[in-house]
């Protein structure tokens, strides 16, 4: 068990710096771009796009059942519709980007779940003997960090809020590997309604929060050039980290 904390331990402190230093980066456009970040958020919808189109979907479709992705991605929809609803009737959370980052924020944790528990799970069984896939999964949170950065109000509390969302979020991932460390079953059919969960959050977020909303007043042609260069930089980035 002490050997499981320590794994799980390390790789939290490994993602907190992938998500760190994703902030960081983003943090640097935003000081170039004269703190006008709308832009920046739609590269980044375009980034999940990416994730989406190259990653995420020929991962779950071509592993799990349909009728089980589209039933978590029902749940999935269903809890972001209804944390929208809850989030805007708190006159102190509908401002600016707040209420995109809190349901970005829970979309990350629901993702975490499924992704964690299975890394977690894999370690246990050996599978994971190749340190070229650990960096793999550590690296895939760089994005999660600039995506996080870019929908933090700019604020005095801008870093102290990064840090407060990358530390809770790494802390979740770490817990969801220490309960696939120990986990002694695989549930294919509750990977694939986590999975689905993942698709729906996720998708939701970036599509009507990020893509729809913040494009609305934006001329749809820059938006299109923005959207696509976020999707190729995402491309070449899971390519270098071997996904």
């Amino acid at each position: 068990m002490i050997e499981e904390i320590r794994l799980s331990s390390l790789v939290t402190l490994l993602i907190f710096g992938a998500m760190f230093l994703g902030g960081s980066s983003v943090r640097l456009m935003i000081h170039f771009l004269n703190k006008n970040s709308l832009y920046l958020q739609v590269l980044c919808g375009g980034m999940l796009t990416g994730m989406f189109a190259f990653d995420l979907l020929p991962e779950v479709f071509s592993h799990f059942q349909t009728i089980g992705i589209l039933t978590g991605i029902s749940i999935g929809i269903f809890i972001m519709i209804t944390m929208e609803v809850f989030l805007h009737n708190k006159s102190y959370l509908h401002q600016g980007d707040q209420e995109t980052l809190y349901l970005l924020f829970i979309a990350l944790i629901i993702h975490s779940i499924p992704t964690g528990v299975t890394f977690g799970i894999s370690i246990q069984q050996g599978q994971l003997i190749n340190f070229g896939l650990l960096a793999a999964f550590i690296l895939h949170h760089i994005p999660e960090g600039m995506i996080l950065m870019s929908l933090i109000p700019i604020t005095k509390m801008k870093n102290r809020l990064f840090t407060i969302f990358c530390s809770t979020l790494s802390i979740v991932i770490g817990l969801n590997i220490l309960m696939g460390l120990n986990m002694r079953w695989d549930s294919l059919k509750w990977n694939t309604v986590m999975m689905g969960m993942t698709i729906g959050t996720m998708g939701y977020v970036t599509f009507y929060e990020l893509l729809w909303k913040k494009s609305k007043n934006l001329p749809k042609g820059k938006v299109a050039f923005v959207v696509l260069l976020g999707m190729i930089g995402i491309h070449y980035f899971l390519r270098l980290i071997g996904l």
